[in-house]
């Protein structure tokens, strides 16, 4: 089966859920590899500028085309390595021979598995305003914390420093990490592609939701 990839928001996220992809198989031969098709669709607009009604132009019609195209391709599976674009997921069209893999369910589900009880969030604000993400954790009766109102317009700029491939400082996501942990998280999500590129030095857990998904990409493949 062939995993379809919604990619370029942001590039360089797509770049690491391929590498991540290719790290979790073991192989006998090139071969062996799952087949992929990456859509390195850069130019959809904005999700949180329009989540955040900072921009009329919707990603939506981006997104189904760059899915069309995917399974028109022949892909069983499509991968969007995005977590705010998941805002969309309802009027996303679901179609059962070649579904949607859905991050935040993902990352919930494996949280639970886990263990943790509370966690806290690192997130582009749209995915906060948009609050799948809470919803998804409350399903399995996890607490989430999230940053305050200051710490999360800086940590959005973090996120498009990230994005337009500007030099970042690690150490401000080990801050953020930490002002979470002091208010009772045991781990914290990842939950902005954009950070599973940045390595994070803290004893706290962090659960990359790049790693996630592209497990479970692979899983659903080898089924199929």
């Amino acid at each position: 089966m062939t995993l379809g990839v919604v990619g370029g928001m942001g590039v360089h996220a797509t770049a690491r859920f391929y590498e991540k992809l290719i790290a979790l198989q073991t192989v006998g031969k090139e071969q062996d590899y799952t087949d992929a098709l990456i859509y390195s669709k850069s130019s959809i607009p904005d999700r949180s500028a329009y989540i955040l009604k900072r921009s009329d132009e919707s990603p939506l019609p981006a997104l189904i085309h760059a899915i069309q195209v995917l399974r028109t391709a022949g892909c069983g599976c499509i991968a969007i390595p995005c977590v705010t674009s998941h805002y969309f997921w309802d009027k996303l069209d679901h179609d059962t021979a070649a579904p949607l893999l859905h991050m935040p369910n993902i990352t919930a589900q494996k949280i639970a598995e886990a263990g943790f009880k509370t966690v806290g969030l690192l997130a582009t604000s749209g995915t906060v305003q948009g609050r799948f993400f809470h919803d998804a954790l409350a399903q399995q009766g996890i607490e989430l914390i999230l940053p305050t109102d200051a710490a999360q317009v800086n940590l959005m700029d973090y996120i498009y420093a990230i994005k337009a491939g500007k030099p970042t400082n690690p150490q401000f996501l080990y801050k953020r990490s930490t002002a979470l942990q002091e208010r009772g998280a045991q781990a914290i999500i990842l939950g902005c592609t954009e950070l599973c590129v940045e390595q994070i030095n803290h004893g706290i857990p962090h659960i990359d939701t790049l790693d996630l998904l592209a497990q479970a990409a692979l899983d659903y493949c080898k089924k199929g």
